[in-house]
């Protein structure tokens, strides 16, 4: 549900000196002209009030640029979402670099990056001597998106299921939702760096831990397991869809699948390492796992 250029992106720098506001500039692979930043609001507490600097692993000749950031608009205005290096104190993601805006022109954008891909530049405010990010206005940042999305799609603002849109007449807010959009990082080096390989927790049963958790739609993936197979990478855990069951799933196939209005799965941000007992209790209240997965 989100713009994701991050595979695009060649360098960039933000601005949060002037509190209340966040300025600055990327470039991206597709796009000859420099993207330029005037948004209102902070970076999150870890790095407010400095500069950051980023590197893309985007290539300029990278063959689908130009076709993807077509319409994607040089001067970018609008708000701040979540902007953080994911630095102490983590209010929302720690160990990587993420950077969101709801644009005016390009709805809501998402960037992802590794924690080595970022530079801080200055001296943030002590992050005790400031608020964190309010998650109600971020909440209801995403619930005007939402209602555009639903506004697009011609759905009655009565009949909408969030909130945020009052006039069924109003101008709705850009989708930017497409049939081929690359959809967010789902593979960090954070992940990699927790996730135990395949086999590690087969007694575990039950007290097995998920490390990490996809969704889209209906459908629900939570991964315990997980290592580097030929040029894919495999998983195993637990799978909700038509019902529960353990299995495993590829990371190609979590990048192929498409959720209601062709939306990608999305990896779970807030997500704490959970035992699969506690996700589905149903499924081992009467096992006593000495034998590992079924």
């Amino acid at each position: 549900m989100a713009w994701r250029p991050t595979q695009f992106l060649l360098e960039g720098e933000l601005d949060n000196t002037t509190l209340g506001k966040v300025t600055g500039w990327m470039r991206f692979a597709g796009m000859k002209d420099t993207v330029t930043f005037d948004l209102k609001g902070n970076f999150h507490r870890d790095i407010r009030g400095a500069k950051i600097h980023f590197v893309g692993d985007g290539r300029e000749d990278a063959p689908q640029a130009a076709g993807y950031m077509k319409g994607f608009a040089q001067q970018q205005t609008g708000k701040v979402g979540d902007i953080t290096a994911g630095l102490p104190p983590a209010d929302y993601i720690s160990g990587s670099c993420y950077i969101e805006w709801y644009g005016d022109d390009n709805g809501r954008v998402v960037i992802e990056l590794e924690a080595t891909q970022v530079r801080v530049i200055g001296q943030p405010i002590p992050w005790m001597e400031s608020f964190p990010i309010s998650r109600e206005e971020q909440a209801r940042n995403m619930s005007e998106f939402l209602g555009g999305i639903a506004q697009k799609l011609g759905l009655p603002a009565d009949k909408a299921v969030c909130a945020g849109v009052t006039k069924p007449n109003s101008k709705p807010q850009p989708t930017n939702i497409r049939p081929n959009a690359p959809g967010m990082k789902l593979l960090t080096k954070e992940i990699l760096k927790h996730l135990p390989t395949l086999g590690s927790q087969d007694a575990k049963g039950g007290d097995a831990v998920a490390f990490v958790k996809f969704f889209t739609g209906s459908w629900t993936w939570w991964a315990t397991e997980g290592s580097p197979e030929g040029d894919d990478f495999m998983f195993f855990g637990l799978v909700e869809g038509l019902e529960k069951e353990l299995g495993y799933f590829s990371l190609s196939e979590l990048q192929s699948v498409r959720g209601p209005l062709n939306l990608p799965v999305e990896r779970d941000l807030h997500w704490k390492p959970t035992t699969l007992r506690d996700i589905a209790p149903e499924m081992f209240r009467d096992v006593h796992e000495e034998g590992g997965r079924p």
